[in-house]
C-alpha cells in the first residue's frame, strides 16, 4: 500500500478553479472526498488516477511523482459510478479483462478471479452477463474488476450513487468491509454524508474547488471549522450571541467561553436536552422513528432539538408550550 500526496494541485477552467494546496492520504487509510456536485471532488480523484493532468503540482506516490505516468502505471483499481462493465463480457471475463491484459497465465488468472467474486460475494456468478444482474451485483462486479489486479490504491467515484437507499447501506458496508481486511489505500467520493461518516477514517470536505477541513468524522461533525461543514454536515445550530465575563447567553441557555464580544455558538440539534421549565417556546416538532425533532425559538433565536422518546419529560403526542432546554457539547466557529 501507499501513501498519496497532492501539493499545490491546481487545475483551472474558465468558470471553475480547483486548489488543492496540501492533502495526504495514509499507506492503508480510508479518506473520502466529501461536498456538493461541482464542488470538484471527482475532478481530483481523475487528477490521482491520472485521467486528468493539473495545471500546477504535483501528485506523490510514496515520496515519488507519478504526474508523468499514464493512469495504468500507477498501480491504482478504479470503481466508475455507472459500472462501466462489458455487456457483451460474462462475469468472469469482465472481472479478468485487467488480468488478460497483463498477459498473465490462465491458472493465475482463474485463481484471482475466483479470489476476487468470492470476496465481493459473487461466488456462482461466472457465467452471468451484466443484464442479468441487479444494479447492487452490478456494482459488486464492477469492485471486484478494480481489486482482481492487485492495486495499491483504490479509487471508489460515487459508486452506490445508481442504487436505493437499502442497498446502497448494506454494500458501503461490505465495501468497508473488504478496504479493512485488504488494508489498501481507498479514496473514495461521495455527496452523501451519511455515507462518508459511516465508512471513513478521514473526511475531506470540499466546497467549489477548494478543500473546506480534512479530519475524522466526529471531529468535522462536532467541531467544525467553518459555516460550511458545520451546515453541509447534518442539521446544525448556530447562534450569534455577545459574550461578557467568559460567558454567552441566549435567554436562560449560557455558553461558557474563552472569548469577549461577538462570538458564534455551534452544536447539533442531539446536544441539547429537553426538560421541564419555561426556557424555550415549542413552534412546531416532528415525530421520527423513536425520536422527536422539535423546533424551538429562545430570545429571538431558532433552535432545532432531537430526542430519543423516552429521554422526554412529557409525552411525545402531547408536548407543552415551553420547555428547559440545556446543551451538553458545544464549540465556536
Amino acid at each position: 500500500m501507499v501513501t498519496i500526496e497532492l501539493s499545490g494541485i491546481k487545475k483551472a477552467w474558465e468558470d471553475f478553479k480547483l486548489e488543492i494546496n496540501d492533502l495526504r492520504v495514509k499507506d492503508g487509510e480510508f479518506l473520502t472526498l466529501l461536498g456538493p456536485s461541482g464542488c470538484g471532488k471527482t475532478t481530483t480523484l481523475r487528477i490521482i488516477a491520472g485521467f486528468e493532468k493539473p495545471d500546477s503540482g504535483e501528485i506523490l506516490f510514496d515520496g515519488k511523482s507519478v504526474n508523468e505516468l499514464p493512469p495504468y502505471e500507477r498501480g491504482i483499481g478504479i470503481v466508475f459510478q455507472d459500472y462501466a462493465l462489458f455487456p457483451h463480457m460474462s462475469v468472469f471475463k469482465n472481472v479478468a479483462f485487467g488480468l488478460e491484459m497483463r498477459r498473465l497465465p490462465k491458472a493465475e488468472i482463474e485463481r484471482r478471479v475466483k479470489w476476487a467474486l468470492e470476496l465481493v460475494g459473487l461466488k456462482g456468478f461466472e457465467n452471468r452477463y451484466p443484464e442479468q444482474l441487479s444494479g447492487g451485483q452490478q456494482q459488486r462486479v464492477a469492485l471486484a474488476r478494480a481489486l482482481v489486479v492487485e492495486p495499491q490504491v483504490l479509487l471508489l467515484d460515487e459508486p452506490l450513487s445508481n442504487l436505493d437507499a437499502k442497498i446502497r447501506e448494506r454494500l458501503r458496508g461490505e465495501i468497508r468491509r473488504i478496504q479493512r481486511e485488504l488494508g489498501i489505500t481507498t479514496i473514495y467520493v461521495t455527496h452523501d454524508q451519511e455515507e462518508a461518516m459511516a465508512i471513513s477514517d478521514r473526511i475531506a470536505v470540499m466546497n467549489v474547488g477548494k478543500l473546506e477541513q480534512v479530519g475524522s468524522p466526529l471531529e468535522l461533525y462536532y467541531r467544525p471549522k467553518t459555516e460550511f461543514v458545520a451546515r453541509f454536515l447534518g442539521l446544525s445550530n448556530i447562534l450569534e450571541l455577545e459574550a461578557r465575563n467568559g460567558v454567552a447567553c441566549a435567554g436562560k441557555l449560557c455558553f461558557p467561553v474563552e472569548r469577549e464580544g461577538r462570538v458564534r455558538i455551534f452544536f447539533r440539534p442531539e446536544s441539547v436536552v429537553i426538560e421541564s421549565g419555561d426556557d424555550a417556546e415549542i413552534l412546531d416538532y416532528e415525530l421520527l422513528p423513536g425520536r422527536i425533532r422539535l423546533r424551538l425559538e429562545l430570545d429571538g433565536n431558532t433552535i432545532i432539538a432531537e430526542r430519543f422518546l423516552e429521554e422526554l419529560p412529557f409525552r411525545p403526542e402531547r408536548p407543552p408550550r415551553r420547555v428547559g432546554l440545556k446543551v451538553t457539547r458545544f464549540s465556536l466557529l
